[in-house]
C-alpha cells in the first residue's frame, strides 16, 4: 500500500506545496546542494527533501536503505517534472495570470502557503494544460470494459453496509458524574423501548456532530467502526437498538436502521467507473511515453549526495617466521 501511494505522491504532489525539509540525522549538508542537472537547470536537495518529508510525515525510525530508495525516487520524479516544464515552455503553453491567482486563492483557503510560490503554481498549471492537449481521451470499446471487469472482479465487491444511528450521553454534561450519565442514558433507552422516536431523542439528549441530524451517522461499511462498536452494530438487525455501550466519556445507544448485504457490482453498474479508470490509465501511459522521449533527448546529470561507506582497512600481512633462528 505504501509503495503504490509513494508512486502517486511522487508524480502528483512533487511540486512541494506545503512540505517541509526532511530531517537528516545521518546526512548533514547544505540544503541547497544541487543533486541533479536537467538540461542545465538544477534540482536541489531542498526540493527532494521536501517531497520525502511529505511522504514520511507520520513515520519514525525509517531504515536508511528505505529512506535512500525513497529519496532517489523523489529525485527522479522531480527530474521528470523539470523535463515536462521545459517541454511546456518549448511548446509555448501559456497560463493567464488570473488563472494563477484563482489557484493561489484556492490553496490559501485550504491552508496551503501559496502566495510565495506563484512560479511553481504557474508551472504546474502549464504542465497540466500541455498534458491535457497531448493525452486526449478516446472512446472505450465495450470489450475493453468487459475484459477489465473480468480481470478485476474483486475490485467491485461491495462490503456489507449498515445505516447507523447513535445517541451519545456524556458524563461531562453531569459534572463528570458517570453514574448520573448512566441514569440519563438508561432513561433514554427506556423511552426507546416504549416506542419513542430515536431521532427525536437524539436531538434532545445526544452530543456530537450528528446530534442535530437525529444521530444519523449514515451508511457505514463493515470494518469502518472501532472494534468495540463494530461488535455491537454487527449483532443488530435492521430496526434494532443496542443496550447501553459504556465509553471513556459516557454511554452510547446505537441503532441499525437498515442493512445492505455484501454484494458485487454488475458489469453494467461498474461500467462508468471502469471507463474512467481506463481513460486514466491511458493518460498515464501517454505521460510516461512522453517522459521517456524527453529523457532520451535530455542531458541529465545526477549527483550522489549520500556518503559512501568507509572501507575497512585490511590488516597488514603477518611476517613469515625467520627459519634461520
Amino acid at each position: 500500500m505504501r509503495a503504490s501511494w509513494l508512486l502517486l505522491m511522487l508524480t502528483a504532489a512533487s511540486w512541494g506545496l506545503g512540505a517541509e525539509p526532511a530531517p537528516e540525522p545521518e546526512h548533514q549538508m547544505a540544503v541547497n546542494t544541487i543533486v541533479a542537472i536537467v538540461n542545465n537547470e538544477p534540482v536541489t536537495k531542498l526540493e527532494v527533501d521536501s517531497l520525502v518529508a511529505e511522504f514520511y510525515r507520520d513515520a519514525a525510525n525509517v531504515p536508511p536503505d528505505e529512506y535512500r530508495g525513497t529519496w532517489e525516487k523523489a529525485r527522479e520524479a522531480l527530474v521528470d517534472n523539470k523535463l515536462l516544464i521545459q517541454e511546456a515552455r518549448r511548446r509555448q503553453i501559456s497560463v493567464p495570470p488570473e488563472e494563477v491567482n484563482e489557484e493561489v486563492q484556492r490553496l490559501e483557503k485550504a491552508g496551503v502557503k501559496a502566495e510565495s510560490r506563484r512560479d511553481m503554481i504557474r508551472d504546474r498549471i502549464m504542465v497540466s494544460r500541455m498534458l491535457a492537449i497531448l493525452t486526449t481521451a478516446r472512446a472505450i470499446a465495450p470489450d475493453e470494459v468487459a475484459d477489465y471487469y473480468e480481470k478485476h472482479r474483486d475490485d467491485f465487491v461491495l462490503r456489507e453496509r449498515r445505516h447507523v444511528f447513535l445517541i451519545d450521553i456524556r458524563a461531562s454534561d453531569f459534572g463528570g458524574d458517570k453514574a448520573a450519565a448512566r441514569k440519563k442514558a438508561q432513561e433514554v433507552l427506556d423511552s426507546l423501548k416504549k416506542g419513542e422516536d430515536f431521532a427525536v431523542l437524539a436531538k434532545r439528549h445526544s452530543k456530537g456532530a450528528f446530534a442535530e441530524k437525529g444521530g444519523d451517522q449514515g451508511w457505514m461499511e463493515k470494518g469502518s467502526l472501532v472494534q468495540a462498536l463494530e461488535d455491537v452494530v454487527s449483532r443488530l438487525k435492521a430496526g434494532e437498538c443496542s443496550d447501553l455501550v459504556e465509553t471513556d466519556t459516557g454511554f452510547l445507544i446505537l441503532k441499525v436502521a437498515g442493512v445492505q448485504p455484501a454484494s458485487r457490482q454488475s458489469l453494467a453498474e461498474a461500467r462508468a467507473t471502469i471507463e474512467r479508470q481506463l481513460q486514466s490509465d491511458r493518460r498515464q501511459k501517454q505521460r510516461n511515453q512522453l517522459i521517456e522521449t524527453l529523457r532520451g533527448a535530455a542531458s541529465i546529470l545526477r549527483i550522489d549526495v549520500f556518503a559512501k561507506a568507509t572501507p575497512v582497512p585490511e590488516a597488514p600481512p603477518k611476517e613469515a617466521p625467520d627459519k634461520r633462528k
